[in-house]
């Protein structure tokens, strides 16, 4: 007898991504920050061993209504700033992060972890929410 692989959870019209297992260890920030060239996180779970000053940075992924992408509506990034200063993390494009301009992005401290999740998607705008460590 084989198993049937689960469906991807549904709310609604809704499908959300199921948990991803991947991991992405030793990531370096980009120096000096910004937006422009930020390094680009490609996993669920992800680890900033380097922040080498403060405010460089790391982009997430771009918020999508495909489902079963990282970044789909419902998914979570989870970030680890493991460095030795604040990290700055951007969304992609036009995306926005607590509904600050994605320009701006916004701040993970030394030592802590941000939970980030894709909350909306107008066919243009993404919308991320960040849920900060104590």
């Amino acid at each position: 007898m084989s198993a049937t692989p689960a469906s991807p959870p549904q709310i609604g019209h809704l499908t959300f991504a199921p948990a991803a297992t991947n991991t992405d260890t030793g990531i370096t920030a980009l120096a000096g920050g910004g937006q422009t060239g930020a390094t680009q996180l490609t996993a669920q779970f992800n680890k900033v061993s380097t922040v080498a000053s403060g405010n460089d940075s790391v982009m997430l992924p771009a918020v999508t209504a495909t489902p079963n992408k990282l970044g789909a509506i419902g998914s979570q990034i989870i970030v680890r700033n493991a460095g030795a200063n604040s990290l700055q993390v951007f969304g992609s494009g036009t995306d926005t992060i607590n509904d600050v301009a994605t320009a701006t992005g916004v701040a993970v401290g030394a030592g802590k972890t941000a939970v980030f999740i894709a909350h909306s998607y107008n066919g243009t705008v993404g919308n991320w929410y960040m849920v900060l460590s104590a």
